[in-house]
């Protein structure tokens, strides 16, 4: 894993515009379906705290307390294979008992079930909505032979792709449906951006990996890629310095930025 270097020993500076966010080397591009080319990050963490904030009324009636911190602890939710390991940290900040490992497991399966039915209902009615640019940027990328994946650790996130008719301009689609996937440990683990980059035929030197999700950011970090992503809004300061410490390269704030960098882009630098 690269050093994580803190913010002090890290500053940013702007990328020239002849320099590329993806430099020639690169071969294959691993792209997160959840938070990159779709915006259902946002209706996970949405149904997530939904579940949550009903689970402390019901637990502690009364009580107000507080429900997830959206940036510290809701997102190991959606980003952890076994809640458990999320629901017991997230009692405890709240002076609450999980009780032993079996009633702390039955009830985060409890609040995975119901998440995911109501995660599944918004769906049905909505869809969801795909980042700006996303056709543009993977039809680009394959004129210019870099093989694309789509990663998600949600069910179905195949058929999301399909019906935004996406999937053509696709080498490799990973999601929650997918055996191996879900047999994979959760992020920060590299285990599934590694299993992308061998269907597409890279190594992790040649593949870049491109993720909204510190987490993801991460998991590409300890996984030894060749370029790290990260994106993030535009002026969220405290979102793109965790990304670099994190171990983004690059941080960009839309997917059109992945071609011929341009002002928005921003490189760490030890």
């Amino acid at each position: 894993m690269r050093p994580l270097v803190g913010t002090t020993a890290r500053t940013t500076e702007r990328i020239p515009e002849s320099c590329p966010v993806l430099p020639p080397h690169i071969r294959a591009v691993v792209l997160d379906t959840d938070s990159v080319i779709t915006d259902l990050s946002q209706v996970q963490a949405a149904a997530w705290t939904c579940i949550l904030d009903a689970y402390l009324e019901a637990y502690a009636p009364g009580a107000g307390l507080r429900g997830p911190e959206p940036e510290t602890e809701l997102p190991r939710f959606p980003d952890s294979t076994h809640p458990v390991g999320a629901l017991v940290p997230f009692l405890e900040a709240r002076g609450l008992e999980a009780g032993s490992l079996g009633e702390a497991m039955r009830a985060a399966h409890m609040l995975a079930v119901r998440q995911q039915a109501m995660l599944q209902r918004y769906l049905h009615h909505y869809g969801v909505g795909i980042r700006r640019g996303t056709a543009e940027l993977l039809g680009d990328l394959r004129r210019r032979g870099i093989a694309c994946a789509a990663v998600s650790g949600t069910a179905r996130a195949r058929g999301l792709l399909a019906s935004r008719g996406l999937l053509p301009l696709l080498d490799v689609v990973l999601d929650g449906d997918d055996q191996g996937h879900r047999r994979a440990p959760a992020r920060p683990d590299p285990a599934l951006p590694h299993r992308a980059a061998r269907l597409l035929g890279a190594g992790p030197q040649e593949t870049a990996v491109v993720d909204a999700s510190p987490y993801g950011v991460e998991a590409a970090s300890r996984g030894g890629f060749g370029r790290i992503v990260g994106l993030t809004p535009a002026g969220d300061v405290h979102r793109m310095t965790e990304m670099f410490h994190r171990g983004a390269d690059v941080v960009v704030h839309e997917l059109g930025d992945l071609g011929v960098a341009p002002r928005t882009a921003v490189a760490a630098m030890a």
